[in-house]
């Protein structure tokens, strides 16, 4: 649960800060999208070798605390970074591995938990939003503030009131080369993450220490697991791919953009408005992360899942109309999509293993497909947004819509198929350990 909580953590900090990052390195909104791009071909090489790594690991947790390590220290690196290319490069190292590291937990929690996987799974991913929802608080105070000036020619001005109540703390963006590494406020929110990052890693080496826990296979004594054929298992993994694709894409594009998309996009807010939006974006992802796990006990995967899908097709409907011109929409959207998209991959992951023998190597592919919705998503909005603001609530439409018809496909596929785990028949005239006295 802790390198749970940590990974979407590290996710969920650039977003607010991007605006930052493109005084450091001098670019603009449309370049700075890059960056997303280099962490997630990071996540999906990560993810494409996390699955072999961990199924010739033998001491999983110790190798889990290596990654983590390893995590914080490229965390702490990233914003002494002065250019674009050293920038993505840090970011693309932190992004392989997170992957190999997220894989190797997804794997090994189903695999522990097998058929009761039901509300742990949600229970995990409810740690990633709790992470999610701390990251962009703590670096708040530390962001520029922006204000709009004008808007002409289809061009924004935008003024740093830090930079000019503070010029020494942001002279690396001075003309003069000899203040050219001047310490930006930004690397202290990022040494705070890093430092925790350290103290979770310790604390991790501890628990391994004193109570080692191998995860293995989950083997149950009153069930078997049906073995399906080759073709149906490619089929299903063909069509959650492009699933996860779109949820774990979206979901990080909106979370990365929308505090920029606030303050260059028609509701014109600041940053700390766009960091706190960004913030009750994941706060009610937490929320109701909390609440599917007791959800779960009770209700399918796919009565979560349709759940889910409707609140997604609600705050799309709310963003997509009233939040361009309405800034109490914008909030309303940010709730309901942060809820929509609570449990919906955990969902999908659990009502797939209902049906399928989810392996290292499985989870990693799917994993890929998640992290190249992370790459190309975010990247599109971003390149877009300078010009186009709208182009957020048009990929947010357009991958609702290909979200249920992705889940309706599944489900009639699913819907003559019985779940993988059978019930063992009882051993008829059982022996019982009972004295007979003649």
């Amino acid at each position: 649960m802790q390198f749970v909580c940590q990974l979407h953590f590290y996710v969920a900090v650039v977003g607010p800060c991007l605006l930052d990052f493109q005084e450091i390195v001098h670019t603009d909104t449309q370049h700075i999208g890059v960056i997303f791009t280099g962490r997630s071909i990071g996540y999906l090489v990560g993810s494409l070798i996390g699955g072999t790594l961990f199924d010739f690991t033998e001491r999983k947790q110790l190798f889990m605390t290596v990654l983590n390590f390893l995590i914080a220290i490229s965390m702490c690196a990233i914003p002494w970074s002065r250019t674009i290319e050293m920038l993505t490069g840090w970011l693309l190292v932190t992004g392989l591995l997170m992957g190999a590291l997220d894989t190797g937990l997804n794997a090994g929690c189903l695999n522990l938990w097998g058929k009761e996987s039901g509300p742990f799974y949600p229970a995990l991913h409810f740690m990633y939003g709790f992470g999610s929802l701390l990251a962009p608080l703590i670096v708040a105070p530390f962001l520029g503030d922006y204000h709009h000036e004008t808007f002409t020619n289809g061009t924004s001005s935008y003024r740093n009131e830090t930079l000019l109540q503070h010029p020494l703390d942001y002279s690396f963006n001075s003309t003069n080369k000899s203040d050219s590494f001047e310490i930006p406020p930004l690397t202290y929110a990022y040494s705070i993450i890093g430092g925790i990052g350290f103290l979770v890693s310790i604390s991790f080496l501890v628990v391994c220490t004193i109570a080692p826990l191998e995860v293995g296979i989950n083997k149950n004594e009153t069930t078997e697991i049906k073995q399906r054929s080759y073709i149906f298992v490619t089929i299903i993994v063909i069509l959650t791919f492009p699933l996860l694709f779109v949820i774990t894409g979206l979901e990080a594009g909106y979370a990365q953009m929308l505090a920029t998309y606030s303050v260059k996009g028609p509701p014109h807010l600041t940053p700390v408005i766009g960091s706190y939006l960004t913030s009750t974006f994941w706060g009610a992802f937490t929320i109701s992360s909390f609440f599917c796990i007791f959800f779960a006990i009770k209700y399918s995967s796919l009565t979560i899942i349709i759940f889910d899908l409707i609140v997604f097709s609600a705050g799309t409907v709310v963003l997509l109309f009233l939040a361009t011109t309405r800034e109490w929409a914008l909030w309303l959207a940010t709730v309901l999509l942060g809820m929509g998209f609570a449990s919906l991959y955990a969902s999908v992951i659990s009502w797939v293993e209902r049906y399928i023998n989810i392996t290292n190597k499985i989870i990693g592919i799917l994993a890929t497909g998640g992290a190249l919705g992370e790459m190309a998503i975010p990247y599109t909005i971003s390149y877009f947004l300078e010009k186009t603001p709208e182009v957020l609530s048009y990929i947010v439409t357009a991958s609702c819509v290909f979200s249920i018809l992705l889940t309706a496909i599944l489900y009639l596929i699913f819907i003559n198929k019985q779940e993988k785990y059978v019930e063992k028949k009882a051993i008829p005239n059982a022996t019982f350990d009972i004295d007979y006295i003649e």
